[in-house]
């Protein structure tokens, strides 16, 4: 929703005709990306600023700003950059005052060491993962939501999570890292609560294929999945649940901070062929919630996430090192 009034846009220069105009910086930290991005593309595609000032500064009107966010919605969804700019500059063109729709991607690793836009270090993920990461820092949640829809319905979760959602999510990480001070760091809040929502409500909406055979299907007995005691990250178990729902294996997830007395009723009372634990720091690692279930007759405990690295784990614990191992395991045993 539009958080300026009507006509109006953010950073917007008046000119001598009346007509609001853009100056390069506002136009780069509005698509996500680096001046010297929006420089390479106006010298190589012939797609940038129509008007400049009276000192002789590059001005972008309305209709510029709505062909670069046209151009960068096709890179997000694919296409050669190229093409997209071609395309953008010849078709009709949003409205000036409509937001973009995709993530941007273009910027090189010169660019963004030089600044000028708001980026992740998304590595391994391709085009797709830049973006997906510049619509995060975008706030463009429809964006956002759609693109990770449009990956999980087309390469499965495990390949879905692997190369797209799990790369974007470690660089909205490093970000953290890299923050310097108290200011750097609460810069990125709302774009790491944005993007791990998506993710979220992208995972709660797989669904197990319908069957061509509309007979019964043997379920087994399937896995529950929780966090430890003092855990609040779920997003990976959220994963490894709608992976083994798109295969039709039952799954009971029980989320964040499950207490471990609240976790052994419910290993008692729906005997998983498999329990998976999750911690994400040494600090939630608890050893003693393992060593608790392993004397369930039937169950195999299971250890995941990067808490247990350094953490003693009882003999007879399983470790699952990732997603795709989560699931052969769990898949093996329903």
């Amino acid at each position: 929703m539009p958080e300026h009034p009507a006509g109006a846009r953010p950073d917007a220069v008046p000119t001598d005709s009346g007509a609001a105009s853009f100056t390069a910086g506002a136009v780069a930290h509005r698509l996500g990306v680096a001046v010297t991005t929006l420089r390479s593309w106006d010298r190589r595609y012939g797609i940038g600023a129509s008007r400049a000032s009276s000192g002789g500064h590059r001005r972008y009107t309305g209709a510029d700003l709505a062909r670069l966010e046209r151009m960068c919605a096709l890179v997000a969804e694919g296409m050669p950059l190229a093409d997209a700019a071609r395309i953008a500059d010849r078709g009709p063109a949003p409205a000036a005052g409509e937001d973009g729709d995709g993530g941007r991607a273009g910027e090189t690793d010169e660019s963004r060491r030089r600044g000028g836009g708001a980026t992740l270090p998304v590595r391994g993920a391709g085009r797709a993962g830049q973006g997906l990461a510049r619509a995060a820092m975008r706030l463009d949640a429809d964006t956002v939501l759609g693109l990770l829809e449009r990956t999980f319905t087309a390469k499965g979760v495990v390949d879905g999570w692997e190369d797209l959602a799990r790369p974007v999510l470690f660089g909205m990480g490093r970000k953290w890292e890299r923050g310097t001070d108290a200011v750097a760091i609460d810069k990125y809040v709302e774009v790491e609560h944005l993007l791990s929502q998506c993710v979220s409500a992208a995972l709660h909406r797989v669904r197990a294929p319908a069957a061509a055979d509309p007979g019964p299907t043997p379920r087994g007995r399937g896995a529950l999945l929780a966090c430890a005691e003092s855990e609040l990250h779920t997003l990976p178990l959220e994963a490894l649940s709608a992976a083994l729902a798109e295969r039709s294996i039952p799954v009971r997830m029980f989320g964040a901070a499950l207490p471990d007395a609240a976790l052994l009723r419910a290993v008692h009372r729906t005997t998983p062929a498999a329990v998976v634990l999750w911690s994400q720091t040494p600090e939630t690692a608890a050893p003693h919630t393992l060593a608790a279930l392993l004397p369930v007759p039937g169950v195999t405990v299971c250890a995941a996430g990067p808490g247990w690295a350094k953490s003693p784990r009882p003999s007879g614990v399983s470790v699952l090192r990732s997603l795709p191992e989560a699931v052969a395991l769990i898949t093996r045993m329903r």
